[in-house]
């Protein structure tokens, strides 16, 4: 039961913290200070729970620098174009879009094995893409919302390809790869940041909501993490589909998103295909586990 509560906390604090890019982007602050908190802040939450800094010996003896610098690098991008697909269209919209990269991360880990997808994938696979499409029929710029679901999707596609690259760092703890994995990120959004002409100075109320987002996805990894260690990836990962229904509700409430009936029908086509794909693949890895 507390695990439930743990994956539920994960959900609603990573809801929060992508509820508040619009905000954020309101108050005047750039995609790239904003992301630089988010990865400094989660960066020094895992050296104060790893208890430890870098040790590039044993990443080296290990074979896993370049795979961890890959998954930085992919963390960094990912992150970019779900932030940037925000400008677009209303953040509710842009998370569910997100959430089709369980169906995504299928199909490559088929192909990859040399599977031929089987008809339960290809009509989830079209109604995923019947879903999509209607998102895009919005009451109001048509172009913005397709850019916007372009970015969004792009962003599920990296984060598929990090799904699928992560087991090749299976051997280290979660929170010595988180640490590892969002070091490059921060020191590359602080680069851009800076280059771009922006200060650290004066230290504004619109820096500590920035702050404050960052604390949130901080507290999100943790009980994320937590959930998958006293109640497995399962469940966790099941209960994580409540995201993008908190960013919904909350796109609702603080900023009057409105949505269309055709795209309230493409939510639920997007949602029945992942959740369906996700609790597939995750039901055949248990039964190999077994």
């Amino acid at each position: 039961m507390f695990a439930v509560r743990f994956a539920l906390l994960s959900s609603f604090f990573y809801a929060l913290n992508v509820s508040m890019v619009p905000f954020i982007y309101s108050l005047g602050i750039s995609a790239f200070f904003f992301l630089f908190l988010r990865f400094s802040t989660t960066f020094v939450l895992s050296l104060v729970i790893t208890k430890s800094l870098f040790s590039f010996t044993k990443i080296k003896q290990q074979g896993l620098g370049y795979w961890l610098l890959l998954l930085a690098l992919l963390y960094g991008v990912q992150s970019w174009l779900f932030v940037e697909a925000v400008n677009y269209m209303s953040v509710g919209l842009a998370s569910v879009a997100l959430y089709t990269f369980p169906l995504i991360t299928y199909l490559m880990d088929s192909f990859s094995k040399g599977k031929v997808p089987d008809l339960t994938t290809i009509v989830m696979f079209v109604m995923a893409i019947i879903g999509i499409a209607a998102l895009s029929q919005g009451s109001d710029g048509m172009q913005s919302l397709i850019i916007g679901l372009g970015l969004a999707l792009l962003s599920a596609i990296t984060l598929a390809i990090i799904l699928h690259f992560t087991p090749r760092v299976s051997g280290m703890r979660n929170w010595e790869i988180v640490k590892y994995t969002t070091f490059l990120p921060a020191l590359t959004y602080m680069v851009l940041f800076l280059y771009e002409g922006g200060s650290f100075l004066p230290f504004t109320d619109a820096v500590l909501w920035c702050l404050l987002a960052g604390i949130l996805f901080s507290i999100g990894m943790f009980f994320y993490y937590t959930a998958i260690r006293e109640y497995g990836p399962t469940r966790t990962a099941n209960i994580g589909y409540s995201e993008p229904l908190i960013v919904l509700s909350i796109g609702f409430i603080a900023y009057t998103d409105t949505i269309t009936l055709i795209q309230y029908i493409g939510i639920v086509l997007v949602g029945i295909a992942s959740t369906t794909i996700e609790r597939r693949q995750l039901r055949q890895n248990t039964n190999s586990e077994v």
